[in-house]
This record gives C-alpha cells, sequence and structure tokens, in this order.
C-alpha cells in the first residue's frame, strides 16, 4: 500500500501557547494531523498532561511545556528549551487567553492585570522571543488569537475588548516590522465558539441572543477556527500578512437579520 503524501506542515515546529484546552489544543490536534511537530504550552499542567495524551502523538511529536506567558523569565526559558528539542520554531500561535465579566464601573485593577496581561502582553513576550529565532532564519508564521470584541465591543466586558483591540494593533505592528525578515504575522478574530470559557460565561440568554443574531444561526465549533490558523500557518498564505481573518458565522456583518420569507415588507 502506498502511504499517504506527507502534510502540508510536515517539516514545521509550532509552539502554541494556551495549547491544553480550547482553541489552543484544537490547533495543536489540526496541526499535528497536517504534520507538524508541536511545542504545546500551557500554565495548567495537568491539563497539560492529558492534551498530549490526548493527542496520541508517537517519536516526540508533542513535547508539553509549563508556560506562564507573563512571566518574561519563563517565556524565555520554554522557548529557548523548544528550540533545543526541535531544532527551530517555524510556527507561533498566540492563543493563551482569559476573560473577565465587569464594567468600566466596577472592574477591578487586578482582573484588568490579569486580562491584559495574559492577553495582550504574553501575546507581545512570546511573539518577541521566537520572533528573534525567526528573525535569525528569515522565516516564520506567527498567528495572533484575537476576537471580533476588539472590533465590535460588549457591554461589561472592559477588560476583554480591551486586551483584543490591543492583540489586532499588536499583530498589525508586528507584521510590519517583520515582513524584511520573511516572517507573516497575522489575527484571527473568533465569534462565539464551543469552548469552556463561551460555557461558563454565556447563559441561556445570552446564547440566545447571538445565535438569533448570526446568519448561520449557531455557536461555531473549535476546529473550525483551527482550520483557519493551520492556512495562516502554512505556505499557501505566504503573501499574507497584516491581515485579520474574522470567523464568526457572519455575525459582525449583520446589523439586522430579518426574514422575509416569514415576514414579507410590503410592495
Amino acid at each position: 500500500m502506498t502511504p499517504p503524501p506527507p502534510g502540508r506542515m510536515a517539516g514545521k515546529v509550532a509552539l502554541i501557547t494556551g495549547g491544553a484546552s480550547g482553541l489552543g489544543f484544537a490547533t495543536a490536534r489540526r496541526l499535528v494531523r497536517d504534520g507538524a511537530r508541536v511545542a504545546l504550552a500551557d500554565v495548567d499542567e495537568d491539563r497539560l498532561r492529558a492534551a498530549v495524551a490526548e493527542l496520541g502523538a508517537g517519536d516526540g511529536q508533542v513535547r508539553a511545556y509549563r508556560l506562564d506567558v507573563r512571566d518574561a523569565a519563563n517565556v524565555g526559558q520554554v522557548v529557548g528549551q523548544a528550540c533545543a528539542d526541535f531544532g527551530a520554531i517555524d510556527v507561533l500561535v498566540n492563543s493563551a487567553g482569559v476573560s473577565h465579566q465587569g464594567s468600566v464601573l466596577d472592574n477591578t485593577l487586578d482582573a484588568w492585570d490579569r486580562v491584559i496581561g495574559i492577553n495582550l502582553t504574553g501575546s507581545y513576550l512570546c511573539t518577541q522571543a521566537v520572533a528573534r529565532h525567526m528573525a535569525e532564519r528569515r522565516a516564520g508564521r506567527i498567528v495572533f488569537l484575537a476576537s471580533i470584541s476588539g472590533q465590535q465591543v460588549w457591554s461589561g466586558r472592559v477588560a476583554y475588548s480591551s486586551s483584543k483591540g490591543g492583540v489586532l494593533a499588536l499583530a498589525k505592528s508586528c507584521a510590519i516590522d517583520l515582513a524584511p525578515f520573511g516572517i507573516t504575522v497575522n489575527s484571527v478574530s473568533p465569534g462565539p465558539i464551543e469552548t469552556p470559557q463561551t460555557a461558563t460565561l454565556h447563559n441561556e440568554i445570552v446564547r440566545n441572543a447571538i445565535v438569533s443574531a448570526t446568519p448561520m444561526a449557531r455557536y461555531g465549533r473549535p476546529d473550525e477556527v483551527a482550520d483557519v490558523i493551520a492556512f495562516l500557518a502554512s505556505d499557501d498564505a505566504r503573501f499574507v500578512t497584516g491581515h485579520d481573518l474574522v470567523v464568526d458565522g457572519g455575525l459582525t456583518s449583520a446589523a439586522i437579520l430579518y426574514d422575509l420569507a416569514k415576514n414579507p415588507q410590503p410592495v
């Protein structure tokens, strides 16, 4: 029997932060399927071990690294160790992220610092550390997990929306800085996706409102975001940089949804 052709990520190494669950884990699963070797990084060591076991990749294709993206020293150590273990890092996916509910009137400084520290500063620290290695090789792909909340803010999420707006600007800034080194930098802005985070944050009222406002009338799946990240991480996107790709089932494009079949307009 002829063996299957190698995946489009064969020979590539990807570092994925926040890789133990949610969109980070879905991305790891997709890139492993595409033939990449993966450095899976997360602050939750128990989930990290479970994620590596669930991926079931052999021959050192996936390695686990405990990482707090807010800790510059820890970031440098993990990036250096991953480079030593795999030889290089070809792809960085900044997926580590948290959310918090709170308006400008009641959001605490501790909550603000945590969300900004993980979502924005953490993405900056990881990008800086990995980009320095990529620049020496004059090649690389970096993908940020942004959010539609960075473009169209939701009430009561001042820290999260601010952090994701910052991620969008950070990704574009890095794209310009790193283009001369052959490194592409893009972001992906998911809409509501079925993840452990949305399961905790979105009650039935919120879910119904989101589904009714989304042209595709459902939440997205993690694999649907991972597929887009995999494209931006591949050579298929070699001339795409500084771009934000929205994955939201049409939510941010639809100002008003009106079913003409049920409610025809007068002639």
